[in-house]
């Protein structure tokens, strides 16, 4: 029940639980709002995993997405989101690519599947592509997923604001 460290041929990096990550959201300085749009991304990232590796929920340990990174990641995104008083979000299909990815798993196919398994479980899109790489992954279809209130954009709009960053 909380975060530790492995060392591995691969270098060390932590293998955190939901419950773990949950923590760690729950001390953070954060709004109730931010904090519950959060650990909602985890939970989709974690049935995922359960699923894919055949666990429970409780059993399954974050590799790349339990990093610290990815928890600023997924809490940056909630915090944003929380701040800016988002309330709805339209998601069109996302363009995915195709071939294979190396991570923690090994040698995986695109779109890996926790990605395949997200999509699936609610609903999301994908747009596969030429692009022989991973384009979606499972962090940021979870992202997509828990905000999302509809699919595509509106037929008729009206821009009202335009931001842009760099990335």
């Amino acid at each position: 029940d909380h975060g530790h460290v492995h060392k591995h041929t691969h270098g060390s990096h932590a293998h955190r639980n939901l419950h773990a990550v949950c923590h760690i959201i729950d001390h953070g300085e954060l709004t109730p709002n931010a904090k519950d749009i959060a650990k909602r991304i985890f939970r989709i990232v974690a049935e995922a995993e359960a699923k894919v590796h055949g666990k429970s929920i409780d059993e399954v340990h974050f590799h790349e997405v339990g990093a610290l990174d990815s928890i600023i990641d997924i809490v940056g995104a909630a915090v944003c989101l929380d701040y800016l008083g988002v309330k709805e979000v339209a998601v069109s299909p996302l363009s995915e690519g195709s071939g294979f990815v190396t991570c923690q798993h090994g040698r995986l196919p695109v779109p890996v599947p926790a990605t395949a398994e997200i999509a699936a479980q609610y609903n999301m899109a994908l747009h596969i592509t030429d692009s022989h790489n991973e384009m979606v992954t499972p962090t940021g279809i979870a992202i997509a997923a828990a905000l999302k209130t509809r699919d595509g954009l509106p037929p008729n709009m009206t821009i009202a604001n335009i931001g842009s960053g760099a990335g």
